[in-house]
């Protein structure tokens, strides 16, 4: 189950067993695939990581829980490209942030255009708004090299990127990463 943190400043209690609960999802992803009538019409369907938030997003989170997240989406991406219930003709991904890893899922994406803008991109971009402004810059794989499993093969790694966000009104000044791990679409 997801839940947000409405005491951010408390530890989390017990977080293996919080692990062990997050290692059972992908046995449990397959049950909640989408029936041909629940997918007209849709670009994507996406299954976000069921954890507390604080089990996998700083200050409280260790590598070893981040790293066991990524495992588990890395699973759960492997049992629904497995699965004889996978839909037909649509790709399936991991999208995985850093450090914020509440916002990762598995996601099955129907359009090919729309995966694409997902797609890390190959050089910096900044667009503006009124009272701030988002860039976009390619990441260096390396900086997540520490935490990533190995992956299911056939899932590919495409990359990373990395977001900087800063918005006047609402006194945000944010970086997060972006990361896409992708199996050919089928």
């Amino acid at each position: 189950m997801r839940r947000l943190d409405v005491r951010p400043l408390k530890k989390l209690r017990n977080p293996a067993r919080h692990l062990r609960s997050l290692a059972r999802w992908p046995q449990r992803i397959v049950g909640q695939l989408p029936g041909p009538g629940d997918l007209a019409g849709e670009r994507f369907w996406n299954f976000k990581v069921p954890v507390f938030s604080k089990l996998v997003e700083p200050p409280h989170a260790t590598a070893d829980a981040q790293r066991a997240c990524i495992a588990a989406i890395f699973a759960a991406a492997e049992a629904v490209e497995r699965s004889e219930k996978r839909p037909r003709n649509c790709r399936v991904a991991c999208l995985v942030t850093t450090p914020f890893m509440f916002e990762s899922e598995v996601t099955l994406f129907f359009d090919d255009d729309y995966f694409r803008s997902f797609v890390p991109v190959s050089e910096t971009s900044r667009t503006d708004y009124d009272g701030g402004w988002i860039e976009a810059s390619p990441a260096d794989a390396a900086t997540v090299a520490g935490i990533v499993p190995s992956a299911p093969t056939g899932l590919q790694f495409l990359g990373g990127t990395v977001l900087r966000e800063f918005d006047e009104m609402w006194g945000r000044d944010a970086e997060r990463v972006n990361w896409v791990w992708s199996f050919e679409r089928r």
